[in-house]
């Protein structure tokens, strides 16, 4: 719930700060084109019509799929031209004034996006929040990549899996895994590619075990990968009979997941358990089948375990899904 709020905080308080740079903006550039009868009740009036009718536009033009490159280039240039005509109407008009003077009016406006950017490069993502997209289906089904989907014989829930390159000719249907966690391989697949699960890490959050983490992958830091975190530093680390067991332990995952069955393979297993250092991490994969992660790293970081993570390599934890709607979810 914290982190719920902390999100939405900042993200009303860019939408009223950049609303009112907006007005102020305005206020100058009505000083600057010498219009009369300026007032605080017209600048708010004026700001918000503008902003209501561009929102409701870009709406409105989002809704359309252009059937033609052609068609998508006017679709473009109709929308930028919105973008610049709606607004200066809505200043004539409150302001009674002509329209090119509502034009001089109107351009300081173009500098309201720069203080919110700015805040975003240089405190937000670095130090609050960054978005992330789904790379791949190693997480799923709680984080889904490009997917295939279907739906779980043993249950009816919706399943999931990665789209095959179907270039290289027909190939056996893949593995799929669905929200109750079922794995199976069905015999008839939607070959229709859904989009990716977008979703936001925390940066200013201490991850916990059953913690969904960004990472940078210790035997290549340029790539980011996203796991479930269920090792932490001085823990020794199996996996038996389909579940974590930390120092002899087994451990009870969070309901979320309450019917994931992890796979032993070559670290974590009973006979090579993972024994992290200080400063490690040991991460898996929902899609315990699928996922690449530390139970099968060969190469780790200078200085460390082959299967651990650095805490210098962690990025964020992540908190929300946001995109495609109907996937929102609250992971922290």
């Amino acid at each position: 719930m914290l982190t719920t709020i902390v999100f939405a905080t900042l993200f009303i308080g860019l939408i009223v700060a950049s609303l009112v740079l907006w007005a102020v903006l305005l206020w100058l550039g009505l000083r600057w084109a010498k219009v009369a009868d300026v007032t605080t009740r017209r600048v708010v009036l004026a700001t918000t019509a503008a902003v209501v009718l561009n929102a409701t536009i870009d709406v409105l033009f989002a809704l359309v799929s252009p059937s033609s490159d052609a068609l998508f280039i006017a679709l473009v240039v109709a929308q930028l031209a919105a973008a610049v005509i709606v607004p200066c109407l809505v200043i004539a008009k409150v302001f009674k004034t002509r329209f090119l003077r509502a034009v001089q009016a109107w351009l300081p406006t173009l500098l309201a996006p720069v203080l919110p950017v700015a805040f975003a490069i240089f405190v937000l993502r670095p130090l609050l929040y960054e978005a992330f997209v789904v790379p791949t289906n190693a997480m799923a089904p709680t984080l889904i990549g490009y997917h295939w989907q279907g739906v779980c014989p043993e249950c009816g829930r919706p399943n999931y899996c990665s789209p095959l390159d179907e270039r290289f000719g027909p190939s056996d249907p893949p593995q799929m895994i669905c929200d109750n966690f079922h794995v199976i391989q069905p015999s008839d697949v939607d070959r229709r590619t859904h989009t990716a699960d977008r979703f936001f890490a925390a940066k200013f959050l201490t991850p916990r075990r059953w913690d969904l983490v960004v990472f940078q992958y210790p035997g290549e830091p340029s790539t980011l990968y996203v796991k479930r975190l269920v090792g932490l530093p001085g823990e020794r680390i199996h996996i038996d009979d389909g579940a974590v067991w930390v120092n002899g332990k087994k451990q009870a995952p969070p309901d979320a997941i309450r019917g994931l069955v992890y796979l032993s393979e070559l670290w974590g297993s009973v006979r090579r358990p993972a024994v992290l250092g200080d400063d490690e991490y040991f991460m898996l994969g929902d899609f315990s089948a699928q996922s690449k992660d530390s139970r099968l790293w060969e190469r780790g970081a200078p200085g460390h375990n082959p299967f651990a993570v650095p805490e210098s390599h962690l990025k964020g934890v992540v908190t929300h899904t946001y995109w495609p709607p109907d996937r929102w979810r609250i992971h922290r």
